[in-house]
């Protein structure tokens, strides 16, 4: 808030400056798509320590790209196109299942055919990645 004194006597005026919104990748300016978007950013990038990849082609088109590990991954404003799930190569699954976990994010523990347990982690938008060595 700005507060600015005015020219007559002990009067002063309050002035609101108007607050700037980041660029709304997924939509025109929707209060949902922003939210969106800082949850993935949250997720993809904090938490699991990636960062956001600017297409700019693609972000038209409603998509917020991210490089985790090495790996592209595309979250859509359409829930159903982010169904397929991510397996991202990392040399620690389970410090990153930990970090998930403490996060607040879930995280399945299954074992594969030979016996090994198999992480995988629930990303906000529920599309399943996969945690591999």
């Amino acid at each position: 808030m700005f507060v600015e004194k005015s020219h007559r006597q002990g009067a002063a005026t309050t002035v609101n400056r108007p607050r700037r919104l980041e660029p709304d990748p997924f939509g025109h300016g929707s209060t949902a798509a922003i939210a969106r978007t800082r949850i993935a950013r949250r997720f993809y990038c904090d938490v699991l320590r990636g960062h956001e990849a600017w297409d700019a082609e693609r972000s038209v088109n409603g998509t917020v790209s991210f490089i985790v590990e090495g790996t592209r991954i595309d979250v859509t404003q359409n829930r159903s196109a982010d169904i397929e799930p991510v397996v991202l190569c990392v040399s620690d699954p389970h410090a990153l299942a930990e970090r998930c976990w403490d996060a607040g994010f879930s995280v399945q523990v299954e074992q594969d055919a030979t016996g090994l347990p198999a992480l995988s982690v629930i990303d906000p938008f529920g599309r399943r990645v996969e945690l591999v060595r």
